[in-house]
């Protein structure tokens, strides 16, 4: 880490963190030990299983907020995972701007039986509609708590989805880190000795979550002084915010990329070498498409490895206040802290663009680019 940046905290996707990092709920169980199958120590909810036994489709319903529906594929993963362990093969219908971002072949409803199990948010589960006897099952980030089988504790929110369901059932489940349904990436070609660089400048909190575009400019001119190759940057503004102006220079182009569909987003990101953005959901949802990007997220405010896909590509830089969060699995909404806290106010301008490119480059190094 940059010296000038003590401040700052980096973090690599591979990072194993242990029971004695962070702060965390035991198990009650060495889940490496535990064979795939074998009952757990506690005791099942015998509801859940019912369900499980019984439904005759799951309904894969998000519609609020992005990047909570992508963590919260953890939770059906789990449930797929359960299924497969009761020998029952049961259909999936995907609703919602988000739930339809899950990846699995979709049923139509007219062909799958019920009652239904649904699991979603609250938006989605209201399209979803309810009745008689479908099971709904709301996924709750704040009330999704760090776990640990005594040696690695499991900070990322997928995991937590996937390790709250594999309690219920009572069985050891087959997955393992991440805890993300298995994806199908788009191959994609290099262009040429350009090095591609996507920049999420979108931010659902400006004042607090916004590194902004200008650093991120800076950034990229540091990575491609450093690495000796021209840059081609995309800056990814929000639906809602002005677009970025374009510029060439010899060294790095720039193009802005204002008011994408997801789908589009989704394409570009895997033609990507570098992604680096703010904490949001269009950073997370590069993360979960992009098999080829090294992506970094930069944290302030919540905790970074609570707000982050477990994927080894996804890295993050933090301040103080985020490390904070993460050791000792706090929430700023929560846990009701003082927005008088003086670490709470810390910037996201203390992660500097030198220190941002120097982590670029290293993680650049480390992946297959």
């Amino acid at each position: 880490m940059n010296p000038a940046c003590l401040a700052v905290t980096r973090h690599w996707g591979s990072t194993i963190y242990t029971s004695e990092q962070v702060t965390s709920v035991p198990l009650g169980y060495d889940r490496e030990a535990t064979p795939v199958g074998e009952p757990l120590p506690e005791h099942p909810d015998n509801g859940l299983r019912r369900t499980l036994e019984r439904c005759g489709q799951i309904v894969v319903a998000f519609e609020g907020k992005l990047g909570d529906s992508l963590f919260a594929f953890g939770t059906v993963t789990a449930i797929a995972d359960a299924l497969a362990l009761f020998a029952r093969s049961v259909p999936l219908t995907m609703l919602g701007r988000y739930g339809r971002l899950y990846p699995g072949r979709k049923a139509t409803a007219s062909s799958s039986p019920s009652p239904r199990f649904i699991v979603g948010d609250e938006p989605g589960v209201a399209l979803a509609r309810p009745e008689g006897e479908d099971h709904v099952l709301l996924c709750r980030p704040e009330q999704a708590h760090c776990r640990s089988d005594g040696r690695h504790a499991y900070p990322f929110l997928p995991a937590r989805y996937y390790l709250a369901i594999e309690e219920r059932v009572g069985l050891r489940l087959p997955g393992g880190p991440p805890f993300m349904p298995s994806r199908q990436s788009d191959p994609a070609v290099s262009d040429g000795g350009t090095l591609t660089i996507a920049a999420v400048t979108a931010t659902s909190w400006p004042g607090r979550k916004d590194y902004g575009a200008e650093r991120f400019t800076t950034a990229a001119r540091i990575i491609g002084r450093v690495t000796g190759r021209r840059v081609r940057l995309h800056l990814v503004s929000g639906r809602d915010e002005t677009a970025h102006r374009s510029w060439n220079s010899d060294a790095v182009r720039v193009e802005p990329v204002a008011g994408a569909d997801l789908e589009t987003l989704a394409a570009l990101f895997t033609r990507c070498d570098l992604v680096m953005g703010n904490d949001t959901g269009l950073t997370h949802l590069a993360a979960f498409v992009s098999d080829r990007a090294e992506v970094i997220g930069l944290y302030g405010r919540h905790s970074h490895s609570k707000w982050r896909t477990g994927f080894k590509h996804h890295h993050a830089l933090a301040t103080l206040f985020s490390e904070r969060m993460h050791r000792w699995d706090m929430c700023p909404v929560r846990d009701g802290l003082d927005e008088g806290d003086t670490e709470r106010r810390t910037p996201l301008s203390a992660i500097t663009p030198d220190t941002l490119a120097d982590t670029a480059v290293l993680a650049l190094e480390r992946g297959r680019v």
